[in-house]
């Protein structure tokens, strides 16, 4: 079953752009609503989030919803509508994480250079 998803967020939110990255590598077809620009659309993540604007949400032509997804639960989802989620897409989901171990390798390695560990 492929269709539109629906993925309701606003610029503020930091994990917004890895579901959009996801969403983008895997080639899924969605529409992407800014919360803060369209009132009627902050109301109906209300409506699904019990009040609060929670976001990323994303809608399913399924009728479900998902907010504020780990990695592997949108990767389980989008799988299941049919399509594939390669390691590119799994990248720009995890972004995040692939960032702060380069940050993390590079301290390390400044500190074995410095130190002499």
């Amino acid at each position: 079953m492929k269709s539109k998803v629906t993925l309701y967020g606003h610029a503020t939110c930091p994990n917004v752009p890895p579901v959009r990255g996801m969403l983008a590598q895997s080639k899924v077809d969605y529409e992407y609503i800014n919360i803060r620009k369209n009132p009627e659309a902050a109301m109906r993540v209300r409506e699904i989030n019990n009040g609060y604007e929670s976001v990323p949400t994303l809608v399913f032509p399924d009728g479900s919803t998902l907010t504020e997804p780990s990695t592997s639960q949108l990767k389980a989802k989008i799988e299941s509508l049919g399509y594939r989620v390669g390691p590119s897409a799994w990248l720009a989901g995890n972004l995040w994480l692939v960032l702060i171990g380069l940050l993390m390798l590079l301290a390390v390695l400044r500190a074995i250079a410095v130190y002499g560990f």
